[in-house]
């Protein structure tokens, strides 16, 4: 009907498959990688420290929706002249997970703040009701 013999049309899917096939490994290495990242962070940090995280409530922000309010775990901080990259560990219970996000803060922030690691930081969340996640937003 369009021109393409049997075979073509094999060649066609089966060359579709491949290339859906290694993008589905190429996926799955990096998910795995940034799951073992996440594992070696929590095996750092100390077990009082975790079920701190775990108490964390999600408070609702006054007037602002789905926003809201939580702590999060200050698990990693690299400072590059006036920036610090800073990983934060939350928890989330409906999962029963650990979760991770990497943000920037000017470093002047960061020791105003007298932030340190594994301290328990406020940050600012939004709900997003697809995935039933509270996602980051900013340090408060």
């Amino acid at each position: 009907m369009w021109g393409m013999s049997l075979t073509d049309t094999i060649i066609c899917i089966v060359v579709a498959l491949v290339v859906c096939g290694i993008f589905a490994v190429v996926a799955l290495v990096i998910a795995k990688k940034d799951n073992t990242k996440l594992e070696e962070l929590l095996a750092q940090i100390p077990a009082d420290k975790q079920e701190a995280l775990k108490a964390e409530n999600y408070q609702p922000l006054d007037g602002a929706g789905i926003k809201c309010a939580t702590r999060g775990l200050l698990a990693a901080i690299d400072t590059k002249g006036e920036t610090s990259t800073v990983r934060l560990i939350f928890y989330n219970e409906t999962r029963d997970a650990f979760y991770d996000q990497t943000t920037k803060i000017r470093t002047s922030e960061l020791n105003g703040k007298g932030y340190k690691l594994y301290d328990m930081i406020p940050c600012q969340m939004k709900y997003d009701k697809e995935y039933h996640i509270h996602e980051f937003k900013k340090i408060m």
